[in-house]
């Protein structure tokens, strides 16, 4: 059975994500990680045939604020650039519900905006062929577009 990592932060976001996944690839066995550190942790133990990765990330379930912690606007960056670091790469679809990402606090004074082709350039940089495709998340079309990248992963 295919094991697919989803790396996904947002409940809802998720439930529609995951029926995709189902009607395209059938029978899986899906971990999600719902925080940056979780998916730190699960990309180190391997064994995955696909990762569903989302890019702007809370970096901690809990804490306050309505109970989420911090965020991170490109954690799923760091998720890809691990990857390579600890040659784990794995065929990766990357479903973000944004179109821009700021790269630091804006108290900082250094944030840069990165926009999805950027992110995308950047995920390649670490994965290569391994990333199968970036989808926005909410635009028309979204998920007709996942299950074709699904396609690439053979069991679509």
């Amino acid at each position: 059975m295919m094991r697919v990592l989803a790396v996904e932060d947002n409940d809802p976001k998720w439930s529609r994500i995951e029926a995709v996944l189902r009607q395209g690839l059938g029978s899986i066995d899906v971990v999600r990680a719902r925080d940056l550190r979780d998916a730190e942790r699960l990309v180190e133990e391997g064994g995955w045939d696909l990762l569903i990765l989302d890019i702007s990330l809370d970096i901690r379930a809990g804490g306050d604020r309505g109970g989420r912690g911090a965020h991170d606007y490109t954690g799923g960056l760091k998720i890809a650039g691990r990857m390579f670091y600890l040659e784990c790469e794995v065929p990766t679809i990357v479903v973000t519900g944004f179109d821009a990402f700021p790269t630091a606090a804006p108290a900082a004074g250094h944030e840069v905006i990165l926009g999805l082709e950027d992110v995308g350039r950047q995920a390649r940089r670490f994965l290569g062929h391994h990333l199968l495709g970036a989808v926005r998340f909410g635009s028309a079309g979204w998920d007709a577009d996942l299950l074709e990248l699904l396609k690439g992963v053979g069991h679509a």
